[in-house]
């Protein structure tokens, strides 16, 4: 039996999808290049640089922060909505201006998206490094908890030396 086989995948999106998924992995690429290099001037005009993620807790930390920018862009994009919303009751109010606020808001959320895709990015290299790298390294909690407990023999109660 011929076991040689070619692993196939179907591509159920259309093109256009495929194709725009396409350009945001690309655009995410571009803006995380470009936060590093921001990173790496700025770190190099103020001697700072961005941390660098040792562990998931800080992973969790920086995902935090940018779950706070996304909500409120999202948040932004809710209340531009609900203004043109307004319009349809009312048609002297401005739809015109209720939808280039959605337009200005919703381009701020792809920013927000993008920088935080990034950043995430930038965390998931940072914490796979970490993770991989320092495995058979102790942390000084696991030190402590060792030379705080030792392991004992069990204890030979006398029972087996009667049996015998």
């Amino acid at each position: 039996m011929n076991n040689d086989y070619e692993q196939m995948e179907l591509d159920t999106r259309s093109a256009l999808q495929a194709v725009i998924e396409d350009l945001t992995t690309e655009a995410i690429a571009s803006a995380g290049l470009l936060i590093q290099e921001h990173h790496r001037q700025a770190a190099h005009a103020t001697m700072t640089a961005p941390p660098y993620v040792r562990n998931r807790h800080e992973a969790y930390g920086v995902a935090a922060e940018q779950l706070v920018k996304i909500t409120s862009a999202v948040k932004a994009i809710k209340n531009d909505t609900d203004t043109l919303l307004g319009t349809l009751a009312d048609p002297n109010f401005n739809a015109i201006d209720a939808t280039s606020s959605i337009v200005n808001s919703t381009t701020k959320a792809a920013y927000v998206l993008l920088v935080a895709a990034a950043e995430m990015k930038r965390t998931l290299n940072n914490l796979y490094t970490a993770e991989t790298t320092s495995r058979d390294d102790a942390t000084p909690l696991e030190e402590l908890a060792e030379a705080a407990f030792e392991e004992v023999e069990p204890a030979d109660d006398g029972e087996n030396e009667m049996e015998e």
